[in-house]
């Protein structure tokens, strides 16, 4: 298929700058043996896995030295998961059967992924578990994988989708990004907003982009054009900061200590959104209420100053927490996760509650805690008992099913805030997978639908006094956050790179200003009719 001059293909931006440049295609690495039985004996391919096991976690640690902070933390993430004993026990069960070393962990990742696939949080932990898999295996066959890029130069990679391991081996002749799949979430899109490599990821129509082809990745307007240059790009708002305060609270979003760290060099008004689940999935026992206390106080002593909203764990059959016994479930999105483990796992909560109540007392930190998944006004009931029965907590939920929006009124007197989670709740409100980019136009946080629900959560829960906050993806993006405090949010939490842009954003306007503009995206029929009428609006301040 050829393309004509200034022909638009869509897709998903990531960032705010533009770039024109030549194309790279990056093709699909040569094909695996096909998987087979063999006549050698378990020792010696068990031999052969462990030490392909070994030599692709020693790339990992090496690609690690030289990678900038994100990336590391990936390939940390990747470690744990290649390594994982109950993995490794299934692939040698295969190897009991007769299969060889390749086949064995091929077989043994395609179960595994069977577990932990379905959610949205958790596909790009499947593709990443499915990439070292092909790793192995190719390192077992003599097979090379990874890139090989020019080292000058400036171009546009355009590909199905990048595994960590490739990003990591960017050069700086690495421009712009373009992937066929992929979402706003995937790694390619974490590590190129990280680095400010423009990219536009879910964009099928670039698999027919040829070497050589001039294009130019307009992440702002959504869109790859062919054959122009950055004069034609779409202008990103730029926001000064004056050192004003913002009309609203702008926290970060943290997983780990490093990420509390991070947030601590920003200008975080504390933390809006701490997820709980990395200290938890990579364990086989269930920790101690001491050594989640000592690992609780570490991330909330690092924090910037400000309340510390934390998130007890998100997970459930399709996230596995290896030390408790968690059924399988054939639509797990929709299954027991989040706050419904209670029902067979209170322990659990009140175990958390009461190591976070300990990490309190031993900071002096002013923590929130909230529970994820709630679907009826009977579920934060029963949370805000558990809660405060354990601590003196500030106690809410998440807003993320559709359900509880229409609940909200309820909560009055019942919880002290509430969170939105855009990204889920665009997910069951649209009826849409995160993580299908055919899907990805229903999941722009533009859109009318997911806007009017905002206004009515906001609204309701204003009129509950109720503390409101948004701690979804949408809340990283500037512009937004502006029809977010025009809504009537009282806080939004970014990701630790966005915080101050957001800041800045939210300084720079006043209180009717941002009513004016939330009312114009209201009023939009479509999510391109949205964010236009915001960005020529502000364009006008």
């Amino acid at each position: 298929m050829g393309f004509s001059q200034g022909q638009v293909l869509k897709g998903l931006g990531v960032g705010l700058v533009a770039v024109s440049a030549p194309v790279i295609r990056i093709l699909p690495s040569q094909e695996l043996p096909a998987w087979h039985r063999t006549e050698s004996s378990f020792d010696v391919e068990q031999a052969a896995l462990r030490s392909a096991i070994s030599s692709v976690e020693s790339d990992l640690a090496r690609l690690s030295e030289g990678a900038d902070e994100t990336s590391s933390d990936i390939f940390s993430a990747l470690s744990i998961l290649l390594t994982d004993e109950e993995l490794l026990e299934m692939a040698e069960g295969f190897l009991s059967d007769g299969w060889s070393a390749a086949a064995a962990f091929g077989m043994a990742v395609n179960e595994f992924a069977e577990i932990l696939g379905g959610d949205p949080d958790f596909d790009e932990r499947v593709k990443d578990l499915q990439d070292l898999s092909r790793r192995v295996q190719a390192h077992i066959a003599g097979i090379k994988v990874g890139l090989d890029l020019p080292l000058e130069g400036r171009y546009v990679l355009v590909a199905d989708d990048f595994s960590p391991a490739d990003t990591a081996a960017f050069t700086k002749a690495v421009a712009g990004v373009i992937t066929t799949s992929g979402g706003p979430t995937s790694h390619t899109a974490i590590i190129c907003r990280a680095r400010s490599i423009a990219a536009v990821v879910s964009c099928p129509e670039a698999a027919d982009l040829a070497d050589g082809d001039l294009v130019l990745v307009d992440p702002v307007g959504d869109r790859v054009v062919y054959g122009s240059d950055v004069s034609l790009a779409t202008k990103a708002i730029s926001f000064i900061d004056t050192g004003a305060e913002p009309l609203i609270s702008v926290r970060a979003n943290i997983g780990s200590v490093e990420d509390a760290r991070k947030a601590d060099q920003t200008k975080a008004d504390g933390v809006g959104l701490f997820r709980t689940e990395l200290l938890y999935l990579s364990t086989n026992e269930q920790p101690s209420r001491a050594v989640q206390t000592a690992k609780y106080t570490e991330v909330l002593s690092a924090a910037p100053a400000g309340p510390i909203v934390v998130r007890t764990i998100d997970a459930g059959s399709d996230k596995p927490v290896p030390f408790l016994d968690m059924p399988h479930e054939e639509n797990p999105a929709l299954g027991v996760r989040g706050f419904r483990l209670v029902r067979d796992h209170r322990d659990f909560i009140v175990d958390q509650l009461a190591s976070l109540a300990e990490a309190k007392r031993a900071t002096g930190r002013d923590v929130w805690v909230m529970a994820p998944m709630v679907a009826t006004a009977e579920e934060a009931s029963e949370f805000a008992s558990l809660a405060k029965a354990a601590g003196d907590f500030k106690v809410g939920i998440m807003v993320e099913v559709p359900a509880i929006v229409q609940q909200i009124s309820e909560l009055a007197g019942v919880v002290d805030f509430i969170s939105v989670g855009t990204n889920d709740l665009s997910q069951y409100l649209f009826g849409a997978d995160r993580q299908n980019s055919a899907l990805g136009g229903l999941l722009n946080h533009w859109q009318p639908a997911l806007i009017r629900t905002l206004a009515k959560i906001a609204n309701d829960a204003s009129a509950a006094a109720i503390s409101t906050g948004v701690c979804g993806e949408s809340a990283s993006d500037p512009a937004f956050a502006i029809v977010l405090a025009g809504l009537g949010f009282t806080s939004v939490s970014a990701s630790p790179t966005q915080v101050d842009a957001v800041r800045s954003a939210l300084a720079a306007v006043s209180l009717s200003q941002a009513k004016s503009l939330a009312g114009q995206a209201l009023a939009a029929k479509s999510p391109s009719a949205a964010k236009s009428a915001i960005v020529d609006g502000l364009a006008r301040l």
